[in-house]
């Protein structure tokens, strides 16, 4: 008999979050960046619906359009740079409206991120998504190691829900998908 473990990847730890939060539905559009978290969300689709969209402008919009009907989060993905960036309207809607969604966005790895150095960009498509989004959402942020993850989301959910509601955005870099957290 194998011993049951606490240990999962940040992805599927997101996932479960987004199921034991009644999140039913997700719309996003696949990217490479955000590969780990599509891949969480193929092996729990039993419980959660994934909803393709024709670009990620659409996936924000569906979100939108979700949790003004369901009462609940609503929920997108997109991949890094210029997909994340499609999702601004979405967002912006999100944040005059007061409607409570969270956006996804892969990143590269944060060993390829740029930070202050100065350089136009490090890894392929990177962008600086949080200091785009910051005037349009509650809490807009890009997790540095999987062990403040679990913390980062729980966050993100209570800033989108809580008093006048909103948008959120995680930066969702390339080896946080994959870091191992315990999910206790």
């Amino acid at each position: 008999m194998s011993e049951k473990t606490d240990v999962m990847n940040c992805s599927d730890y997101l996932v479960d979050f987004l199921i034991k939060h009644e999140v039913t539905d997700v719309f996003g559009y696949a990217g490479g960046y955000i590969v780990p978290f599509m891949d969480a969300l193929c092996k729990r689709k039993n419980e959660i619906s994934v909803h393709v969209c024709y670009n990620e402008q659409g996936c924000a919009f569906a979100a939108n359009g979700y949790s003004r009907v369901s009462g609940k989060l609503g929920v997108y993905f997109t991949t890094s740079g210029p997909g994340a960036v499609n999702g601004l309207g979405g967002l912006a809607d999100a944040w005059f409206d007061g409607i409570p969604i969270m956006g996804i966005c892969g990143n590269v790895p944060n060993k390829e991120l740029k930070g202050y150095s100065g350089i136009r960009q490090n890894g392929f498509q990177e962008m600086d998504i949080v200091s785009m989004t910051r005037g349009i959402t509650k809490y807009s942020v890009t997790p540095n190691n999987g062990a403040e993850f679990p913390k980062i989301v729980s966050m993100a959910y209570n800033m989108a829900m809580l008093g006048r509601k909103g948008g959120v955005v995680i930066d969702f870099p390339f080896d946080i998908q994959e870091a191992c957290i315990n999910s206790r």
